[in-house]
């Protein structure tokens, strides 16, 4: 039985990070625009692009993510360093050469 639990977690865990590494730098941009608190509206006019785009944008970062809506997403980009906010968590990114 821990078996086949700890094998279901396993490949549980291969489909998260194969998921992650399927975010395309759109759908980062878009995190980091809901993470400053922009609406779809908002983030369309930010990006020159339909609502409806931003929207299934959205909708697809959060099939790819787990996450079911806006501040579980958030929680998710904090977590795996996707996102830091006022110097926390930001260890997690890519640091400029000249850091």
């Amino acid at each position: 039985m821990r078996r086949s639990l700890h094998g279901a977690w396993s490949m549980g865990r291969e489909l998260q990070q194969s998921q992650e590494r399927d975010l395309s730098e759109r759908e980062l941009e878009i995190i980091a625009l809901v993470a400053e608190g922009l609406t779809n509206q908002e983030i369309a006019g930010t990006l020159t692009i339909s609502k409806r785009t931003v929207d299934n944008h959205v909708s697809n970062i959060f099939t790819k993510t787990g996450a079911k809506n806006r501040v579980a997403l958030l929680n998710w980009a904090m977590d795996h360093g996707k996102i830091c906010r006022d110097g926390f968590n930001c260890c997690a990114l890519d640091q400029p050469a000249d850091a």
